[in-house]
């Protein structure tokens, strides 16, 4: 019997998974299929937790921040999902991102399953691996030019067109995104940490500019296009849906701010672009960001692993993301609990 994706599936547990299970994850000391959701921002994930334990499906909260595992026993559930997002070093978590790299590669080299897992984490963390896939698939994408140090901009810097943009490849929230108009305007600001980020690959990016104004986003779960946003940003390079995000102005004195408005109507081409990339990056849960220009260019210039759901799009589109992530979850969570038990030679759940 299938399962639509809105309609989550009870385990049939109504306890929340306790977190002592021992590493080994045998039959018997693990007899209820559970969830791991590894994340690092709360604020985000309280919808989604809200959801899972309506919908009686056992889960652990593992928060990267404050967490430690034996590199070779980390598996302690039945299934994984990764929240952990590319803007955590802005939040003060450093180690964030490079702590979720080392988790997810133990927990798939322990046979895991992990939605999100180690592949689209590391697209979601490299604004470079995400241009290099997109370009692969004959997506058009912005030119960018890769420098290591502030000495390579010197390097390079007469054969740039102006204006471009200036971003580093861990983004986040639109962090150390500026827009450079010229020759002049980029040797003033090399020196400065607030825009030549220390200790980031920084790419010197084409400036695209949208026909309207607007930048396109669609949201997939396991391949269904949950909706589409226009986004327009107004004093600000970050473009994040979630309800106060705090948004840093690009002119001091003008109030930064973001609008979205639900897009019903997205060309089916763009829509079908974005899933293949999705596909290929092995991200279940996700968006993609695009730009229309006047002259009729598609560029894509983004890949979002930690979608977040904005409560008027979703009232807008009558659809709640949160409801078809855990109906995914669930499904997802009985396969693998079905494969255990064949392994395991016991009943599933």
């Amino acid at each position: 019997m299938g399962l639509d994706s809105s309609t989550p599936l009870s385990v049939g547990v109504d306890s929340d998974v306790t977190t002592d299970v021992d590493s080994s994850f045998s039959p018997e000391n693990t007899p209820l299929p559970s969830i791991g959701v590894v994340f690092e921002n709360d604020a985000w994930l309280t919808p989604l937790f809200d959801s899972l334990s309506e919908a009686g499906i056992p889960f652990e909260p593992i928060d990267v921040r404050d967490h430690s595992f034996d590199l070779l026993s980390a598996r302690k559930h039945t299934l994984y999902l990764n929240r952990v997002s590319p803007s955590s070093y802005l939040r003060g978590n450093d180690g964030a991102i490079s702590h979720a790299h080392a988790l997810l590669a133990a927990l798939e080299s322990s046979g895991a399953k992990v939605i999100n897992g180690s592949r689209s984490f590391h697209l979601e963390t490299s604004k470079v691996a995400q241009q290099i896939l997109m370009s692969q698939l004959g997506v058009d994408v912005p030119r960018t030019e890769v420098v290591s140090s502030r000495s390579a901009v010197h390097k390079v810097i007469d054969q740039l067109m102006f204006p471009l943009i200036l971003k580093p490849d861990t983004g986040g929230s639109g962090a150390f995104v500026r827009r450079i108009e010229n020759k002049e305007h980029l040797l003033a600001l090399i020196d400065d940490d607030e825009v030549f980020a220390p200790g980031h690959l920084m790419l010197l990016q084409e400036l695209i500019v949208p026909a309207d104004g607007s930048i396109s986003r669609v949201e997939f779960v396991d391949g269904e296009c949950l909706f589409a946003m226009r986004v327009t940003a107004h004093n600000t390079y970050n473009l994040c849906p979630a309800e106060g995000c705090p948004r840093n102005p690009i002119e001091p004195g003008i109030k930064p701010d973001a609008t979205f408005e639900a897009w019903t109507d997205v060309p089916a081409e763009a829509v079908a672009q974005a899933r293949e990339i999705l596909r290929v990056a092995d991200l279940d849960i996700g968006g993609v960001e695009w730009i229309d220009t006047a002259s009729g260019r598609r560029c894509f210039i983004d890949i979002n692993a930690t979608s977040v759901y904005r409560a008027d799009i979703q009232k807008t589109t009558s659809v709640n993301g949160f409801l078809k992530v855990t109906g995914y979850l669930a499904r997802e969570l009985a396969k693998e609990d079905a494969k255990s038990a064949h392994r395991n030679g016991r009943k599933s759940s």
